[in-house]
Parts: structure tokens; C-alpha cells; sequence
């Protein structure tokens, strides 16, 4: 039985810098309570609380949700926060180290902006790729130098540092384990390299169309919708799959 439904947000709920499909929102919202076999619906996303918190209300879910990949969680119902017991002040300090550099360093005279309202992690954007992927390799070089220990990540749009612990595999374990449920009794879908550990974990993985070649290799189920269409897909194969 898939008790919840997992879905990360960028790629698999929107395309960032695009207009969200707030019809198709809509139809995701409605799905957990169209029967009983349909499973608990959550977000587990790398993006800051605020946005994580905006999409909450926008899907009405009352399942706990994680944001900053894993490194904070945040309960709709008791309206709380909790943040991660891997994020020390020894950690938090070499994260302020690499958003120094960001700031200084890396945006100025460029199209990339720091990820603004993060906590257990740092990070940049940008709608230029070629921006990106020229930083990630910069951003690797003074990670290792400067603040060791910490691993650096990057999409189409962001490059990431993230401290060892805060993963979204160990926030699926600490939702787990706050829910009382196997990991195994979860879906998750995902797009990018940030998703492949929980991805591996749980019991049925799926990822969008649009998702990485790596990653849709990697998964039990590849859909053929991308984005949200690809999330509807997923869930309804997930509510299917418990009805049999």
C-alpha cells in the first residue's frame, strides 16, 4: 500500500521563471480526497520555507512538508517549523563562508542572484545556464578550500551547497519516522541529481518526462507527461495501484 505521495516542485510541479498550470494544481489538490485508497499527499523540496509554505496552502495539504531539500519541516496544521538535527552553528558558519563569496565574489556583473531566505543551505540562480554550469566548477574549487565537508549541487537554474546529513532521503527518513510510516510506503518523484538518493529509497519512484536522463534511468517509472502532467500521472498510477 503507498500511504503518501511525494513530489519535489521544480519540475515536477512548475517550471521555474514560468507561469504556474494553476488548473492543474487544482486537480492535484482535489485527488487525495477523491477516495480512500488515495495516498497522503506532501512536498519535499529544495526551495526556501516561504515558497515551500506557499505551495502548501495552494495544494491544501495537511501532511507535514520539507523544504531547503530535507533541512527544515514544516507541519500545516500546527502551523511549525523544525529544523534539521544535522544543521549546527559549525555548519552554519561555513555556510555564511560560501554565501560571503556568492554575494561578493560570484553575483556582480552577472545574471545570478543569491537564493534568498535559506537557512540550511546556500545557493545561487540564474535563468542562464551556461551561468551555471561556469559556476558549479568555481563553486567546487572554494567549497573545497574554504568550508570542506560541504557538497555542492546544481540544476538548470541553481548551483547548491548543502552540509553532509541534510539530503532529501534523510528528510523522507525524518517525515517517516515522524509519521510512523516505512519508507517503503512511499512514492516519491523527482527530476535532478538532488533527488536520486531519495529516489533510490523509497518504495516506488517515479520521475517526470523532463527529468535527467541519470535520474530516468534510475527510477521504477518514467511518465510520460512532463512536469505537472507527469506528477498527475504518477499520483493516479499510485491510487490505481492501491485499489488493486
Amino acid at each position: 500500500m503507498i500511504e503518501l505521495f511525494v513530489t519535489d516542485i521544480d519540475g515536477c510541479l512548475a517550471t521555474p521563471y514560468e507561469a504556474y498550470d494553476l488548473t492543474g494544481l487544482n486537480t492535484l489538490r482535489r485527488l487525495p480526497g477523491e477516495a480512500e485508497t488515495a495516498p497522503a499527499l506532501t512536498v519535499c523540496s529544495g526551495r526556501s520555507y516561504p515558497y515551500v509554505e506557499a505551495m502548501t496552502q495552494a495544494l491544501a495539504l495537511t501532511t507535514p512538508v520539507l523544504f531547503e531539500g530535507g533541512g527544515g519541516q514544516f507541519d500545516p496544521v500546527a502551523a511549525q517549523t523544525a529544523w534539521s538535527p544535522h544543521l549546527t552553528d559549525a555548519v552554519e558558519e561555513k555556510l555564511r563562508v560560501v554565501e560571503r563569496w556568492f554575494v561578493t565574489e560570484c553575483v556582480p556583473g552577472t545574471s545570478l542572484s543569491l537564493d534568498h531566505a535559506k537557512r540550511t543551505q546556500t545557493g545561487v540562480v540564474s535563468p542562464e545556464a551556461d551561468e551555471i554550469r561556469a559556476l558549479r566548477s568555481r563553486t567546487e574549487q572554494f567549497v573545497a578550500e574554504a568550508a570542506p565537508g560541504l557538497h555542492v549541487f546544481s540544476t538548470d537554474v541553481s548551483v547548491d551547497v548543502v552540509p553532509p546529513g541534510i539530503t532529501k532521503q534523510e528528510g523522507l527518513e525524518w517525515l517517516a519516522d515522524r509519521l510512523g510510516l516505512a519508507l517503503d510506503e512511499m512514492a516519491y518523484i523527482g527530476d535532478a541529481e538532488t533527488d536520486l538518493e531519495a529516489l533510490n529509497a523509497v518504495g516506488t519512484s517515479f520521475a517526470p518526462a523532463n527529468a535527467d536522463a541519470t535520474v530516468r534511468d534510475q527510477v521504477d517509472h518514467v511518465t510520460q507527461g512532463t512536469v505537472l502532467e507527469g506528477t498527475l500521472d504518477a499520483y493516479r498510477y499510485c491510487r490505481a495501484q492501491n485499489e488493486s
